[in-house]
Order: C-alpha cells, then sequence, then structure tokens
C-alpha cells in the first residue's frame, strides 16, 4: 500500500504468480481501480514468476522508487531495484539495478524484499523472505542514501523439512498491537498467516527462539548487560555479536559494560568447537 499518485489516497501495488507488477488506484468512493502494470521503458515490467513489490524511496532523492524480488530459480539475480527517473507523483523506470551483499546478487529462491529501519539505527535494512521459510535480516552498513549489505542474522529460522515456520513466507511489519515497535507478519503458499510479535523493548533483550519465550538470563539496563551464571555455566564461549555476524565482545557472567558499542542490534551466542547457538538478541538506543 502507498499513495502511488500522490493524491492524498492509499493505493494498492501487487506482484502476480507470472511475474507482472499492476498499480490499483483509489478512487473517490473508496474503491480500486486497475490503472495498469508497471512498466519500464515502456515495457511491462516482469520478474521470472512469483513477483513482490516493495515501494520505497531507495537513495532518498524524494521520489518513489521499486524494490522488487522474484522466484527466480537459478537466475543470477533475485533481488532488483527500479530507480525513479520521473516525478514523485508520475514514477518512469528504466533500466534495474542488482542489489548485493558483500558484492554479490542475491540468488536466493522466492525473495521477498522489505526495505525499513528495523534496528533504529537511522538507516534502512533489507528484510529478506526466501525459500525453505527463512527470514533474513541484512543490516544496512552503508549509508541511508547509498544502502550496503553485507552478511545476515535469521530472525526465522529455516525449515526445509515441515516448513512449519510458512513456506515460503510473504513478509510485513507493522504496529499491530500498538506499543511503538514494529511486529512481523508473514504468509505462504498454503494459505497460512503468523503473527511474530516484537517483544524488545528498549534496551531489554529479546530471544529469537520461539519455543524458549523471552529469557531472564539476560538483561541490559542503562547499556550493561547482565548475564546470569546459568547461561555462562556451559563449556562455551558466550560472545557478543553485531547485526552483520562480526564478533564485537566476549561476555562473562554478571556485567559487562556495552557503552561504548554503536546503537542497534546484537546478538548474544554461544561457540563451542566453531559452531554457535543463539541466546538472545538486545537492543542498543542512542
Amino acid at each position: 500500500m502507498c499513495d502511488w499518485n500522490n493524491d492524498g489516497r492509499l493505493d494498492l501495488i501487487t506482484g502476480e504468480r507470472l511475474g507482472y507488477f499492476t498499480v490499483f488506484l483509489r478512487t473517490d468512493s473508496g474503491t480500486l481501480a486497475n490503472a495498469g502494470r508497471i512498466q519500464a521503458h515502456g515495457v511491462d515490467i516482469v520478474t521470472s514468476n512469483n513477483s513482490w513489490p516493495t515501494v520505497c524511496d531507495w537513495n532518498r532523492d524524494g521520489r518513489k522508487d521499486l524494490l522488487v524480488g522474484q522466484e527466480g530459480v537459478d537466475q543470477p539475480c533475485n533481488v532488483y531495484v527500479y530507480l525513479n527517473e520521473g516525478t514523485d507523483s508520475v514514477p518512469v523506470f528504466g533500466d534495474s539495478t542488482p542489489v548485493l551483499h558483500s558484492g554479490i546478487p542475491f540468488n536466493d529462491c522466492r525473495c521477498v524484499p522489505v526495505f525499513l529501519d528495523l534496528d533504529r539505527d537511522g538507516r534502512r535494512d533489507l528484510i529478506l523472505g526466501e525459500w525453505y521459510s527463512s527470514v533474513r535480516f541484512y543490516q544496512n552498513v552503508g549509508t541511508d542514501t547509498n544502502p550496503a549489505f553485507t552478511t545476515f542474522v535469521n530472525l526465522v529460522e529455516p525449515d526445509p523439512d515441515s516448513f512449519l515456520n510458512g513456506n515460503p513466507p510473504r513478509v510485513n511489519f507493522t504496529d499491530w498491537d500498538g506499543d511503538g515497535d514494529m511486529d512481523m507478519i508473514t504468509c505462504d503458499y498454503y494459505g497460512s498467516v503468523f503473527l511474530r510479535r516484537n517483544i524488545t523493548a528498549t534496551g531489554v533483550e529479546e530471544t529469537m527462539n520461539d519455543e524458549r519465550g523471552t529469557m531472564s538470563a539476560a538483561t541490559i539496563v542503562r547499556r550493561v548487560l547482565n548475564l546470569q551464571s546459568a547461561i555462562c555455566n556451559l563449556q562455551s564461549e558466550i560472545i557478543l555479536l553485531d547485526a552483520a555476524g562480526r564478533r564485537v565482545l566476549m561476555l562473562k557472567s554478571g556485567s559487562n559494560d556495552l557503552s561504548r558499542l554503536a546503537p542497534g542490534v546484537y546478538f548474544v551466542h554461544s561457540a563451542i568447537d566453531n559452531r554457535q547457538s543463539q541466546i538472545a538478541r538486545v537492543v542498543l538506543t542512542r
């Protein structure tokens, strides 16, 4: 949903099984009227299959752009951005540009890109739904006008066997419960709809494993992370990673000072024999 033609009314932009994108404009009566397919160079844009549109101002030039994903089995790239060469109220598109991570195009199957500032650091991030149920978070390590992405953290773990997490996930975010943060809603091929509430209060940790619920073993107050000995008595290291998966700190039982870290999302992991398992997520604000 977006105000495609800047007339003050919400319009609907859809993707399709056959890969097209269609604009439905809101009329004076509140109904939606088919205004045709979105084009580039005067020709209908069409992806391989199962197209997904996200309307955003990718480069912050004041004009709405089109970020798209596709099914793309065996395709070299499945996430593209079309920059608006027209105006904000009359978008016009030309060539597409592949979106990259660590200099490599996204070639995951059935990519569903969403572009928003999920970690509240002032830079919009890429959230990517893809085949086998996973939802990935790629932190923007560039700028808000020139986004750049490297590694990812799973917001929803892949489930290639049972698909119980929803497969493939079509992802959206909204403040479902009105508590001021963004919750995740996904739907899938099988008709299931999943609500994943964001239970991370400002400066308070949140587990990323739905089966464990919120953990009381790790809390953060005034940028001091307190780890109870219950999670530190393992035969493993406890480490803090940033959203790009880079090691930031070694952690210990008791108080851990995080005051020198930049605002953003971090993850507490246990590490043993070069393998890691996630314990909790923490959010640092300014």
